[in-house]
């Protein structure tokens, strides 16, 4: 596949505008976070065509951005980050897929990068052994309606709580692994049985 050829403007050596006029119907500019070696990455999967059409969206505000991760995705790219007006904009579920948790964490060890380095491979095929990821991925997590209330709730929390983590884990996470406002009552119930099985797993994009 030939690299993405659109309109590309370099603002810095990090910054790259997508220009509205790129295609007919873009609300906002596209904004792309890349040096110039991983811009070339980007465009060589065509990802940029992405950004663009995110910049479609109704009530989308100033730019659809992609950060320096970014690649291709189900409709957004992942690495896409598009802010909506509150009362113009949408909600996309499956803008970058609807399998949960698709996430990055850093883990804080005392071992040198000497002393993991040979044990790479290893310690990545323990990862995958014990956190199933992918979407469809059952976890081995069983909560029963009543749990999967308050998990919903408490995020992180809830999972300190059951033995999945410490408190430690809880201060290094932002916003303590959990964001106040959730309702489990807006959640239907075929939501709910579809996700229940999903606790405890990583996305596809992982």
């Amino acid at each position: 596949m030939a690299p993405w050829q659109g309109q590309l403007i370099k603002i810095d050596d990090y910054h790259w505008e997508i220009p509205q006029s790129y295609k007919a119907g873009m609300r906002v500019p596209g904004l792309i976070y890349a040096s110039g070696e991983i811009l070339n990455s980007i465009k060589a999967e065509q990802t940029p065509e992405q950004v663009a059409n995110v910049a479609f969206l109704p009530g989308i505000i100033k730019f659809s951005m992609a950060m320096p991760d970014i690649h291709w995705g189900y409709g957004f790219p992942i690495g896409g980050v598009a802010a909506m007006d509150i009362k113009e904009g949408v909600i996309s579920p499956g803008g970058v897929g609807y399998d949960i948790n698709c996430g990055v964490r850093l883990l804080r060890t005392n071992l040198t990068e000497a002393e993991v380095r040979p044990k790479i491979n290893q310690l990545i095929n323990e990862l995958f052994r014990n956190i199933p990821s992918g979407l469809g991925s059952e976890g081995k997590i069983r909560a029963s309606h009543k749990e999967m209330r308050e998990l919903m709730i408490e995020g992180a929390k809830w999972a300190v709580r059951h033995g999945f983590g410490s408190q430690d884990d809880l201060e290094v996470t932002e916003e303590g692994g959990c964001l106040e406002g959730a309702n489990p009552d807006k959640i239907s119930d075929k939501a709910m049985k579809r996700g229940k099985p999903q606790a405890g797993t990583l996305g596809s994009g992982n």
